[in-house]
């Protein structure tokens, strides 16, 4: 079986929402097929596409939706079918399809999740993780723009699974300083802890969302890791309680919190929340009135993306005479379209 014929049995189908997405591949020569549990508006089919056209290689990034239980079945294709070079993990894989690969660098290994596949010239699948440090080199930037360095700093995660592993690896790995709140504090025990003894001493701390308004003042930065596109959380902002079912009265309340929360903040604080969705994020339009500096999850995006496209594709951009600088341009110009 090959990839075709994987789309042509239902395992999979061809994303429909992300932007420059491929309707189909047939015809097409080499493949790079990120994996996703659910339509959603994320920017690397357009992306890597534009990298692909901008420099010549005769590849197409193809965002495929697919549920976890086939996941071994479609690794299985994916290997044996000469096209596939590799490509991208997101929502809903990035912990179940490591068992699946042939190796996983030691960081993704400790992450315990994967975003990143590149296939071998022996055909190994091979497993890497660039999200946290897309997001940790976002953030840098933000602190550079007010003369503030990330190494010592104070930052809140809410949340504690999936992409926010991989960040808060990344934010300690440049000496950040982590307190980490989650609805389930177990899970942000767990991190925390794994986080200490990776790296030898105490740079995280846990605990539940009710400490919210408790730490928040403390903090240089707050990110928010929670991103569930089945989720119906997107109308409310996650500093505030998110009350189930959604009625305008919990939405209302939600900002309420939100406001009276930031207000409590340090007024260089750095409000972030990696989502990307068609319209801001609730939290950050708050932060915006309140003129505190956002971050959203694009330049993260681009940041890891380009990390992943040069992993894949550095031989072949250097003999073409292309600097990593020059996929950045045109992934950050596709991105913000």
């Amino acid at each position: 079986m090959n990839i075709n014929d994987l789309i042509k049995d239902d395992t999979v189908h061809v994303a429909a929402l992300p932007p420059g997405n491929p309707k189909g591949i047939d015809g097409v020569a080499s493949l790079t097929l990120p994996l996703i549990a659910e339509d959603y508006p994320a920017k690397t089919a357009i992306m890597w596409n534009a990298a692909y056209h901008k420099f010549g290689i005769p590849d197409r990034n193809c965002m495929l939706v697919a549920h976890t239980k086939d996941v071994g079945h479609i690794v299985t294709v994916f290997r044996n079918d000469n096209r596939y070079r590799g490509g991208g993990v997101g929502i809903g894989f990035k912990e179940v399809i490591m068992t699946h690969l042939d190796e996983v660098t030691p960081l993704a290994q400790a992450i315990g999740a994967v975003n990143i596949i590149k296939k071998s010239p022996s055909g190994r699948l091979i497993g890497d993780n660039t999200d946290g440090v897309g997001y940790t080199l976002s953030l840098e930037r933000v602190f550079a723009q007010s003369k503030r360095n990330l190494k010592g700093a104070q930052v809140l995660m809410l949340g504690a699974g999936g992409s926010g592993r991989a960040i808060a690896f990344a934010l300690a790995d440049q000496g950040a300083r982590l307190m980490i709140l989650n609805r389930t504090e177990q899970k942000a025990k767990e991190l925390a802890q794994a986080l200490n003894d990776y790296f030898g001493v105490n740079i995280a701390a846990w605990g539940g969302r009710s400490l919210i308004p408790k730490v928040l003042p403390l903090q240089d930065a707050v990110v928010s890791v929670i991103d569930d596109v089945q989720s119906p959380l997107d109308e409310y902002s996650t500093l505030g309680d998110m009350e189930l079912p959604i009625t305008s009265e919990s939405v209302q309340k939600n900002r309420e919190q939100t406001a009276q929360l930031l207000l409590g903040a340090k007024p260089d604080v750095i409000v972030s929340d990696i989502r990307i969705r068609k319209s801001e994020i609730p939290m950050l339009t708050q932060a915006r009135r309140r003129h505190l500096a956002v971050l959203d999850g694009i330049p993260m995006v681009v940041n890891q993306g380009v990390r992943a496209f040069w992993w894949l594709y550095q031989n072949e951009l250097e003999g073409r005479e292309v600097r990593r600088a020059d996929v950045e341009e045109v992934m950050r110009c596709a991105a913000t379209k």
